[in-house]
């Protein structure tokens, strides 16, 4: 399995994962429906993706509330600003790993798993 935050220039690293037959978790938006990646979406298990669309309505929605959001403001599962694509029915499907990640993200959410950011 090969994970790159790296943008567009992860591309790269989802083929040289279809080429390994290994696979790749996209990035950012859902890579599985990418048309530049279609010919490689077979080993493009699920995308972490961001909302932007959310951050940006929530950022202009705390302004018109008279409370701006102010620095580094993070989205996180709670808020529903990062997530995993479900594009592809291998990972849609598996009903084993749904479940896993189902109880992970509300740890996650509860605070029980505690996750590093920067």
């Amino acid at each position: 399995m090969v994970y790159a935050a790296a943008g567009l220039s992860g591309q790269g690293v989802i083929e040289a994962a279809a080429a390994k037959k290994v696979w790749a978790i996209g990035v950012d938006s859902d890579q599985y429906e990418q048309a530049a990646l279609a010919k490689y979406k077979d080993f493009i298990l699920t995308s972490a993706m961001k909302d932007v669309a959310k951050a940006v309505y929530n950022l202009a929605k705390s302004v018109e509330d008279g409370k701006p959001e102010t620095g580094i403001v993070r989205g996180d599962l709670k808020t529903g600003e990062v997530s995993l694509s479900d594009s592809n029915p291998k990972f849609a499907d598996d009903a084993e790993l749904q479940e896993a990640i189902k109880t992970a993200k509300e740890k996650i959410i509860s605070g029980e798993i505690k996750v590093k950011s920067s």
